[in-house]
């Protein structure tokens, strides 16, 4: 099964990628935001998954994400495969051991991975943030079915917020 994560280094995620920020409240300081919610995981993960499925086609198909799995023990490694569902262990072990990358950034090159890396947030296992470039958005995964929006425009906000509704999440500005 080929690869569907591509390490890159911090200074090709820095020329690519403009939403950026060390911490999350400096992200809430420093762009447009808003953050979508939903009410369970039973529907909530589903309209999550299919919302940044569409994100990712909007932005020609390419997108970056933040995965930490580098900076974590062996022994945490094996917590995580222990605390992913039966249908992600598999996934969890051949896409993501990156032994030669030390880096956290990685180019996401299909869709196929979404429903995992979601799954990671949505369940509160792994935490990770999407960078999409094309028309820029920033997602953080977060605590409680909580994903905040980052945006370096009130256009980009406002389209982004208008798609949300079609998902049947709940944007809080």
């Amino acid at each position: 099964m080929a690869k569907l994560l591509i390490p890159i280094d911090d200074d090709a995620f820095k020329s690519e990628v403009s939403i950026r920020f060390n911490n999350i409240l400096e992200g809430f300081d420093s762009f447009k935001n808003f953050t979508l919610m939903a009410n369970s995981i039973e529907n909530g993960e589903n309209n999550f998954i299919k919302f940044i499925e569409y994100i990712f086609e909007i932005n020609n198909c390419s997108a970056y994400v933040d995965f930490y799995i580098n900076k974590i023990s062996d022994a945490d490694k094996k917590k995580l495969l222990d605390l992913v569902p039966d249908e992600d262990k598999d996934i969890l072990k051949s896409h993501l051991s990156f032994d030669k990358h030390t880096g956290v950034f990685f180019k996401l090159l299909n869709k196929d991975l979404i429903p995992f890396l979601v799954r990671l947030n949505t369940r509160e296992i792994f935490f990770l943030t999407f960078y999409f470039t094309y028309k820029p958005i920033s997602i953080w995964g977060n605590y409680n079915l909580n994903f905040p929006c980052f945006f370096n425009s009130q256009e980009n906000l406002e389209f982004y917020y208008n798609i949300s509704k079609s998902f049947e999440l709940i944007s809080v500005l």
